[in-house]
């Protein structure tokens, strides 16, 4: 597997070890549109992210994995109620908005990639498939991404995460958020 380093400076020091991976889909129109956000942007707020996988497949290290990358924000997942950076490795996928709430298909390419990276990165820090998330799942309320057409089934085939409605915590913020969004009406 070839990785790529264009690495950034947004990043800090992690708080505590590596359990979690969070999927994502960067929303931007291209590769380099996401590397400016997670290498130069510096107005507005910073992100980063520890890995990018292009469209072709390549795959890009933007942030060092032993740093805390800035991609969950204000997030829980369990017993984790803050600061899923420090737990996480974050991996973006590049896609496209097509909808206000939806993305372009992921690629055969990208998937291989991630599915490499995603059982690699497992095996050395020993994450367990409840923990392989998306960002939807630790964020409800804020975020979608990686999205409806992310293929959770080939993950899930290879071991590397659980279906998303097996896996702990994900119904119960499903429950609140939907307890939340009745509440409006």
């Amino acid at each position: 597997m070839k990785i790529i380093q264009k690495l950034s400076t947004h990043f800090d020091e992690r708080k505590t070890a590596i359990d979690m991976i969070v999927f994502h889909a960067t929303a931007t129109k291209n590769l380099e549109e996401t590397l400016w956000y997670f290498i130069e942007k510096e107005e507005g707020g910073r992100v980063s992210s520890h890995y990018v996988i292009d469209r072709d497949g390549t795959i890009y290290q933007v942030i060092p994995e032993e740093k805390r990358a800035w991609h969950a924000g204000i997030s829980s997942w369990g017993d984790i109620k803050e600061d899923i950076n420090s737990h996480s490795i974050g991996i973006e996928f590049q896609c496209s908005p097509t909808g206000e709430r939806s993305f372009e298909e992921f690629t055969r390419a990208q998937i291989n990639s991630g599915l490499l990276l995603c059982e690699d990165l497992m095996k050395r820090y020993n994450i367990k498939p409840e923990n392989v998330v998306a960002h939807s799942d630790i964020a409800p309320e804020r975020k979608f991404d990686p999205g409806v057409t992310f293929p959770w089934e080939e993950f899930v085939q290879k071991g590397l995460a659980l279906n998303p409605d097996r896996r702990p915590f994900l119904n119960e913020n499903r429950d609140n958020l939907l307890t939340k969004e009745n509440d409006k009406c």
